[in-house]
């Protein structure tokens, strides 16, 4: 008797145990919360290896295909309901489209874009981190896409660059981190697959890597 005593007492205390863990696990209070917020190179999965790299909760809220402008009518729900602490904006790739006109956001439009994701995620004290346009390769690129349209406004180069600049500019007016994939990836060819545009599988890990590097110091530094 005393024998499945002990046996009793023992399983509900190792119930109690695992029970606690789970608990904490569903909730995790003490574990900071970053939405992942872009196109389909979001999309690929680099929040999993974020999350890994600094033992967040990283939530990946990347859509393929997606602008500026198409983004910001999901936000309320993809990133603002999740109440991040701090929030990665990756777009740019899809609003350079300018061979697509149903696609193509004009660069004020995406500016003005930006400052209104920023605007949201400081009314709840979000912290941000803003992502340029990571480098493609103009010549795969450009066997999925009309080049002439490009060529028009002075080719895919001239209009990455001016879109990858009002990212940095929009970074400095608003005083919110940057990083600058199109300058950090340029040594590491590695990280492009073979369509010139998207992650390769050692390229989601080279972003997860870069963005860790921005978004550590935004949790050290606790809320806002």
């Amino acid at each position: 008797m005393n024998h499945l005593r002990f046996c009793v007492l023992l399983f509900a205390v190792g119930f109690a145990t695992v029970m606690t863990s789970l608990d904490c696990d569903a909730s995790d209070p003490a574990r900071a919360k970053v939405v992942c917020f872009g196109d389909s190179i979001t999309k690929q999965g680099y929040s999993e290896i974020l999350a890994s790299l600094l033992d967040v909760q990283a939530i990946n809220a990347g859509v393929g295909g997606n602008t500026t402008s198409q983004a910001l009518r999901r936000m309320s729900r993809d990133v603002l309901a999740q109440h991040p602490d701090v929030v990665v904006i990756l777009f740019g790739t899809n609003d350079t489209r300018i061979d697509n006109a149903g696609v193509f956001v004009p660069l004020e439009k995406y500016t003005a874009n930006l400052h209104q994701m920023i605007d949201a995620c400081e009314k709840q004290e979000a912290r941000v981190v803003l992502c340029t346009i990571p480098p493609i390769n103009h010549e795969r690129y450009f066997t999925r896409h009309d080049k002439a349209a490009f060529e028009r406004v002075g080719g895919l180069g001239v209009l990455l660059t001016k879109y990858r600049e009002a990212v940095v500019q929009v970074a400095s007016q608003r005083n919110v981190a940057v990083v600058d994939l199109n300058q950090l990836l340029q040594e590491q060819p590695e990280w492009l697959s073979d369509d010139g545009v998207h992650a390769s599988k050692e390229g989601v890990a080279i972003l997860a890597k870069h963005i860790a590097k921005a978004v550590r110091p935004l949790i050290e530094a606790g809320p806002k």
